[in-house]
Order: C-alpha cells, then sequence, then structure tokens
C-alpha cells in the first residue's frame, strides 16, 4: 500500500470516557509497506497527579512527569507527525478519543482517519480464539512480554499490523474500514488560500486567516506558522473545512518567540473578534478581593466571584490564590480575619490562627482607624505588586523582546537592542506597545512566571 502512509500510535493514559483523558506517555511509529519508523516517543506532564495504579503498572511516577513536556508543548509536534496519516492502533477509537479530548482542553478540535488492528484482525483472522493483543502475539510469534511497556506494544501493534496489511494484498478490507469510516472525510482539504502556506516562514509567531472582503475570521499561534497553518488544511474535521473553504488569503506577524506568539494571539482576538475564533470568547470566572462597608462603618474584604472585566487591578484566576492573598493583607496590615472573611465565627475573632487584630470586633478600635489600614492593604493590593519584565527571543538576531508587568498587571510587550543596558522600568516604557490586561494574558503571564522563574528580572 505505498499510497498511504500510516502512524501507529501508543500511549498510556488515566481517565474513563465519556469524561476528559490524560495522557502522560506516547509512541508514534509510522509505517509505510514494510518500514516502520519511530518518530515520537515521550513522557507527557499531565499537570496533576497520577492515580496509584498508573505507578503500580508503568513505574511513572509524579517526579519522573514533573520533568517532560506538558501535552501543549508537544501538540505542535504530535499534529505534524500525525499530518496526512492514517491512524492505527488495538482499540484504535479509545486512543483516538484520547487524543481529542486532550486537544478539546488546548481548544482545538482533533479528528483524522483510522483503522483497528483488533477489527481488522477479525476480519483477516476469522478463527482465533479472542483479538486481545497478547492473545493474537503469542499465536502469531510476535515479541510481547509486558502489556504496561508501550515501546513494546508500540512495536507489537507495528508487526501484528504490517502482517495484516500482507493478508490483505488488494487493500480490500482497509479500503472497506475507510470508506465506512471516513466516506464524508476528504484528507487533504484544499482552498484558494492554501497557495500562501508555501510563503509562509518556518518561525514563532501568530497567522491570520482572511475571508474574501479581507475580514479576519481566524486567528492562530504557532511556533512554527508554516507547519501549524498546514494542519488546518489536512485536518478533515467540519469546522477546519469550513475554516478553510472560507479562507481566500492568509497573513501573519513574526513575534520571535512563543510567549510573544501566545500574547499577540489573545490580543487580536479581543481586537477582532475573528468568527472562527471559539475559545476565548467565553465569558471567564475570575477572582477579586472587594472592599465592602457593613452597617457600623467597617470596611470588609471579600472575595467575588465574577466574569473577567478588563480591570486594571489584581486578579486571581483560582479561589485559593485570592484567599493566600488575604492571608497576606490580613497579616501585614495587623486587619481582622473576621472582616476579611477568613473565620467565618461571628463576631470576635479567635487569637488562635491570627494575632494580627487590634480589637476592631471587640469594638477596642475607632472604624475609621481600622479603614484607614484596609485603604493601606487595598493599595498595596493593587499597586504593590511586583514590577518585572521578561526578556526573550526577537524577531531576528539583532533583537530581542520583553513583556513588561507592572503592579501585578500585564502592560504590553516590545522588541529592543540587546545590547541595551536596562536598569529601571522607564527604559523599557518607551519602547513599549501597550496591550490589554486581560483573563487571558494575565493567566499566559502567570503560567510563564511559574513555570520560568529564572526569565523574571524584577524592575525598580
Amino acid at each position: 500500500m505505498p499510497d498511504k502512509n500510516f502512524a501507529v500510535i501508543s500511549m498510556t493514559v488515566f481517565g474513563k470516557k465519556p469524561n476528559p483523558l490524560r495522557i502522560v506517555q506516547l509512541e508514534i511509529q509510522k509505517v509505510n509497506g514494510e518500514h516502520g519508523t519511530k518518530t515520537f516517543s515521550s513522557y507527557i506532564n499531565p499537570e496533576q497527579r497520577i492515580p496509584f495504579y498508573i505507578e503500580q503498572r508503568t513505574g511513572l511516577t509524579d517526579e519522573i512527569l514533573l520533568k517532560a513536556p506538558t501535552f501543549r508543548e508537544v501538540s505542535e509536534t504530535i499534529l505534524l507527525e500525525l499530518e496526512d496519516c492514517i491512524l492505527v492502533g488495538h482499540n484504535v477509537s479509545f486512543l483516538h478519543f484520547a487524543l481529542q479530548s486532550e486537544f478539546k482542553f488546548l481548544g482545538h478540535l482533533f479528528k483524522m482517519p483510522q483503522i483497528c488492528t483488533q477489527r481488522l484482525s477479525k476480519k483477516l483472522l476469522p478463527h482465533m480464539v479472542n483479538y486481545e493483543l497478547p492473545y493474537l502475539c503469542n499465536v502469531l510469534n510476535i515479541p510481547f512480554f509486558d502489556r504496561f511497556d508501550i515501546h513494546e506494544e508500540n512495536d507489537a501493534v507495528t508487526t501484528l499490523f504490517q502482517r495484516l496489511l500482507r493478508l490483505d494484498e488488494d487493500d480490500n478490507y482497509i479500503d472497506t474500514f475507510l470508506y465506512q469510516k471516513n466516506k464524508k472525510e476528504v484528507f487533504v482539504p484544499k482552498s484558494t488560500a492554501y497557495k500562501y502556506v508555501e510563503h509562509l516562514p518556518p518561525l514563532p509567531g501568530v497567522y491570520k486567516f482572511q475571508d474574501i472582503h479581507g475580514e479576519v475570521i481566524y486567528v492562530g499561534k504557532a511556533k512554527n506558522i508554516k507547519k501549524r497553518v498546514q494542519s488546518h488544511f489536512y485536518n478533515s474535521s467540519e469546522k477546519e473545512l469550513q475554516l478553510c473553504t472560507a479562507t481566500q488569503s492568509i497573513d501573519f506577524e513574526l513575534t520571535g518567540s512563543e510567549l510573544l506568539a501566545l500574547l499577540r494571539e489573545a490580543d487580536l482576538i479581543q481586537k477582532l473578534d475573528p468568527e472562527h475564533n471559539y475559545i476565548q470568547k467565553k465569558a471567564y470566572i475570575t477572582y477579586h478581593i472587594v472592599p465592602q462597608k457593613d452597617k457600623k462603618g467597617v470596611l470588609r474584604l471579600k472575595i467575588e466571584r465574577r466574569p473577567y472585566q478588563h480591570t486594571p487591578t489584581e486578579i486571581f484566576l483560582k479561589r485559593g490564590d485570592a484567599i493566600n492573598r488575604l492571608i497576606e493583607l490580613t497579616e501585614k496590615f495587623n486587619l481582622c480575619p473576621t472582616a476579611t472573611g477568613l473565620t467565618s465565627k461571628l463576631g470576635k475573632c479567635s487569637p488562635i490562627s491570627y494575632n494580627a487584630c487590634k480589637g476592631i470586633c471587640k469594638g477596642l478600635e475607632e472604624p475609621s482607624v481600622y479603614n484607614a489600614r484596609v485603604s493601606q492593604a487595598l493599595d498595596f493590593l493593587n499597586r504593590e505588586n511586583d514590577n518585572y519584565a521578561i526578556f526573550e527571543k526577537g524577531r531576528t538576531r539583532s533583537e530581542r523582546s520583553f513583556v513588561l508587568v507592572l503592579h501585578g498587571v500585564y502592560q504590553g510587550f516590545g522588541f529592543l537592542d540587546p545590547s541595551m543596558a536596562i536598569a529601571s522600568i522607564q527604559d523599557l516604557e518607551g519602547l513599549l506597545m501597550p496591550k490589554r490586561h486581560t483573563y487571558h494574558t494575565a493567566k499566559i503571564v502567570m503560567a510563564y512566571k511559574k513555570k520560568n522563574p529564572h526569565k523574571i528580572t524584577y524592575l525598580n
């Protein structure tokens, strides 16, 4: 079958259908005729603790996976490896669903043609007692000793598939499976815009799909613009077909780094509201620390959960982060834990957990005096957070890029000469391209800061 490319896939996952699955180990081997070549093999950090049964079966631990790339970091590589291929696996529909789960979590659709070696074996080897992989390998003398070793499993499925290909001499069963499963799909959809792909650069940046009127209908980001745009045209899902059919031209902007590509993508989606971008248009919930005066005139602080609004103040993506910040304010400014909502007991606060209170809950302090400290705390919250810059690669070797954050609020990004010495905020503000502080930009910057603390430059 020289005209078809197959990608044999094996993985370790946890979770159960129909709930989202998380992949922690993935291996891909490409098959063309008699030849098989391993093209991808990696642990994957699921960004959460793995179940104990996964540790027992595979020997994987949270410590091992913590050092591995996340699915987001390898997603483009996976798409490129699977491009223009037919997915092959034992119980391939489950493997396909696992990939769909991970890509859906990133806001992308995933769908590709597939062949199940278990179902194909039932057609070509009709007299077997059962069709589980260990049994088939034993009967057919295919090496397979550890069913929880995905390297062995991937080799075993590849060998089994190659033997099945030889049995299906005229490709009748393969073509039947593909036609039944994918009769509505076009494997390589093209549009008038496809001619633009060859001229796109293999560099980090954002790309824009434009319709016949020149309106931007989709914005995306990529570490390799050319390969990422190609993946749209090789995806046969209904939404991708609609997008590619409606696209008449493709534009792009280089950013120099994936971080700036993410930030620029968020910026353009907010500005242009493209028809085919869906994920970043949702009303996301964030947490805010807000003051409220009670009947006695005492300013109380509380955590509010509400849709994100573009306010230039610190926001919290998780309630736990807001609580930790409230604890810091309570201790730093000697606030009453009852008045800040950290203790649920009515009336007087307990000195056991907090000893900062000066007696506002007992009537030992004037509200005006206490409220002055609350105002100081709010000023600290909104103005005294970290000021820092993130320096990354530029669009060319003769420049570098930066992202500026003041008082915990994203300000924008810019480009500068690598030889420039940066000593203060003012040195960067003149080169800054101001951008909006949004839910998505806050999330992008926070995630980068957490993952790359050594790349943060604090400023005065």
